[in-house]
């Protein structure tokens, strides 16, 4: 039992992991012989305060995992990792794609969190889903991308920021999303139809970026995150740091977080490219409180970005801009700068969140969230106007402020007889100012409104799903006749009825099916609509359609299972029917203005169905050797023209070794992995389309390594990772710059998080 000094009280934290340094999310920790229990927060945390001096023993158990006991003797403050490994009476609780959200549960869901999502900081958001099988990304240079699940991206790829639809200026390719990822603790991604829970637009699947609860432990807690990396020199630093009070303001407790993020000039494997330097400062506060049932939370976050436009995408007649999609290097200067000159633009995301909600004793939840976004986006083009004044001169080509409300109250049964589900209300309305000198798309005022209800039913083995909803969007755009100058407005309805329905079989503990039918729908946005002009992101000429009508999909997917002692593989399916599909395409010839030669889209829509396969495997080949493997494949047909879809993604074959070596000298879990990331060339578009072929295939290889060490009571992970190992010269044919520019070479990266 030990021997007590009460002279001496200590506190003791941890964390608890699995084998692949994943947390664990709300294990039961033991403290004997004080007899304490708590349970480990959504970052796997634990901690215990006035713990008296002498021999402890720590036990920790969780749902799907061995419970492990761990004597140890305090005399003075101390921090302990506890690893779990899978029990293996409990294998239908660990499955490839981590844990389900409670509003999809038939549903595809991947996850990224732990040493996975680690890997990741420092990348953007669209780069760092890259990691999960079925995504890809679509960008506008080396550091402009946002996610593309299943072939589809944009506008069909809805954003959840703590509980808020994320708003946004998310008009093509060009614009990604204004997030910063260090907020977030999980990022899961629900693949497929989503519609019914998270409204329309969800077509392609829902991001949902999740950050740790709030404390409810007195105390102060955080963590440091620490990047370099070689490829222009970038550096970024993110904070956070939390705590709880006690006494009289128990069950308060908050939160601060911030970013950094610098860097310059980006190279390929044989010259810089000019003028892709990003400059990045974000930050976030949050305030809870929590008394019996009730909660009451408070969120702020700002998000501030300027990104420079490669300077070798602008041409100033055709047959500069023929070279250049001609040319294997462009011919602009090669040289290292962290100086952002024309053409930029600036991003500026403001996010207020108040959300209350209710949990009587018999169970059930209610819960109320409000939200407001403030979204300011500047383009600054290089060819200046015509004017000595220099008031005008600074000022933007394009400026666009988009301010949205948002509220939602949804209702969550308490389980009762097998029945569980959930129903709500939901609606938004946003306001867009434009104020650029040169047009590009009007104003407009958009509501939109909706209900739905979600029903589970659990017998034995297998669960039922299945749900309704309804959504209704009133639109009105402002404009004026280029002639008259007199203002007028056009104004549009759309409404439709989505559902779900879905199934998910447990067998023996190491296989599960699932199957999930689901419907979405899509209003055009206004971009689709009403675009006219120069888009300087990502230097094109863009032309919309006001005919256009609403997307509509019917998407199957089917997902299979196993996780065993040694193998753990996932295999999904899906086939997506699209109903008057909206997307770009390239026009037979560029469009030359007063501002140079641009690349001209213009915005259409077909009948297309998109089908394709995602799976991962993950093998035990000896006791710290494992095998990882993933495919993406999509297919993509225009039923319209009888062809190819364009602009799909090509086949991408994963395969990598983690060598786990065993802890030594006070260094816990070291690894090292080597993966190998093939893509094949897209040779299933519609020929003599494009401006420029899709490029060539390509194969590279990556090593990362890492390990923990604990600091006193606290810990260090630390993460070494080379990209692109072999400093291979390659195009990406979801690069819209391709046409211009090979992708960034070689990078070296370190990351380091200290959690305390």
């Amino acid at each position: 039992m030990g021997v007590f000094s009460q002279a001496s009280r200590n506190t003791l934290t941890g964390i608890v992991v699995d084998k692949d340094q994943h947390t664990v999310v709300s294990a039961y920790v033991h403290l004997f012989p004080d007899s304490a229990v708590t349970v480990t927060d959504t970052g796997g945390r634990f901690r215990f305060t006035d713990v008296p001096a002498g021999v402890h023993t720590l036990f920790c158990d969780a749902l799907g995992y061995q419970g492990i006991s761990l004597p140890l003797t305090l005399a003075g403050d101390r921090h302990v990792t506890l690893t779990l490994a899978v029990a293996a009476n409990e294998l239908e609780e660990v499955v490839v794609n981590s844990r389900r959200p409670p509003e999809l549960h038939t549903a595809t869901v991947s996850e990224l969190k732990g040493r996975s999502l680690l890997q990741t900081r420092g990348a953007s958001l669209g780069e760092a889903l890259k990691q999960l099988p079925g995504l890809n990304s679509v960008q506008t240079g080396p550091s402009l991308s946002k996610p593309v699940i299943h072939g589809l991206h944009s506008n069909r790829v809805l954003l959840v920021n703590d509980g808020v639809r994320q708003q946004g200026q998310q008009w093509g390719s060009e614009h990604a999303p204004e997030i910063d990822p260090f907020v977030a603790n999980r990022i899961s991604v629900i693949k497929g139809a989503a519609s019914v829970r998270y409204g329309s637009d969800a077509i392609a699947g829902v991001v949902l970026m999740t950050p740790d609860e709030l404390p409810t432990a007195r105390g102060i807690g955080g963590d440091v995150y620490l990047i370099g990396a070689s490829n222009g020199r970038m550096g970024a630093a993110s904070a956070s740091l939390q705590g709880a009070f006690g006494k009289s303001l128990g069950g308060l407790s908050w939160r601060a977080q911030g970013t950094l993020k610098n860097a310059g000039n980006f190279r390929t494997p044989g010259y810089y490219l000019i003028n892709t330097g990003l400059q990045e400062g974000d930050f976030s506060l949050a305030l809870g409180y929590k008394w019996k049932g009730v909660r009451l939370n408070a969120y702020y976050s700002q998000y501030n970005n300027k990104l420079g436009i490669f300077s070798g995408a602008e041409s100033g007649n055709l047959k500069e801009l023929l070279s250049k999609f001609a040319s294997a290097v462009p011919a602009t200067p090669s040289y290292f700068s962290y100086k952002i000159d024309r053409s930029y633009q600036v991003v500026n995301h403001e996010l207020v969140k108040a959300s209350a909600s209710y949990e009587p004793k018999k169970g059930g939840r209610l819960e109320l969230t409000f939200g407001r976004q403030n979204d300011l986006r500047r383009e600054y083009d290089s060819d200046l106007p015509y004017n000595n004044n220099p008031e005008i001169l600074a000022k933007p080509q394009l400026s666009f402020r988009l301010i949205t409300h948002t509220l939602e109250l949804v209702y969550t049964q308490r389980s009762r007889k097998g029945f569980s589900g959930s129903c709500g209300l939901t609606g938004y309305t946003s306001g867009n100012v434009f104020e650029g000198i040169r047009y590009l798309i009007p104003n407009f005022r958009d509501y939109n409104g909706g209900a739905f209800a979600i029903e589970r039913y659990q017998l034995k083995k297998v669960m039922f799903e299945a749900g309704l909803r309804y959504d209704y969007r009133w639109l009105r755009v402002y404009r004026r006749d280029p002639v008259s100058l007199q203002a007028y407005h056009s104004t549009f309805d759309y409404n439709n009825v989505t559902g779900t329905v879905g199934a998910t079989y447990r067998y023996n503990g190491h296989f599960n099916v699932s199957v999930n039918t689901g419907t979405a729908w899509r209003a055009p946005s206004i971009n689709e609509l009403y675009i006219n002009g120069i888009h300087f992101s990502d230097a094109s000429y863009q032309i919309g359609d006001s005919s256009l009508r609403s997307e509509r999909a019917l998407n199957t997917s089917l997902s299979l299972g196993y996780t065993g002692a040694r193998l753990r593989m996932n295999v999904d399916v899906y086939y997506n029917v699209l109903r008057n599909y909206i997307y770009e395409t390239p026009l037979a010839n560029p469009v030359t203005t007063i501002g140079g030669t641009f690349p001209a889209f213009l915005y259409t829509q077909d009948n297309v169905n998109i089908k394709g396969l995602d799976a991962s495997l993950e093998f035990d080949v000896l006791k710290h050797l494992t095998f990882q493997s993933k495919a993406t494949l999509v297919r993509g047909f225009n039923e319209t023209i009888h062809d190819h879809l364009i602009y799909m993604p090509c086949d991408r074959y994963e395969n990598g070794l983690t060598y786990q070596l065993p802890g030594m000298a006070g260094v816990q879990s070291p690894y090292v992995s080597v993966e190998n990331v093939s893509v094949l060339k897209q040779t299933r578009v519609p020929p003599n389309i494009d401006y420029v072929p899709p490029p060539g295939g390509y194969s590279l290889f990556h090593v990362n390594a890492g390990f923990v060490l604990p600091v006193k009571q606290h810990r260090l992970d630390v993460n070494l990772a080379v990209n692109n190992v072999a400093n291979v010269a390659y195009r990406d044919y979801l690069n819209h710059f391709r046409y211009y520019a090979d992708e960034i070479g070689r990078n070296f990266t370190i990351r380091l998080k200290y959690s305390f």
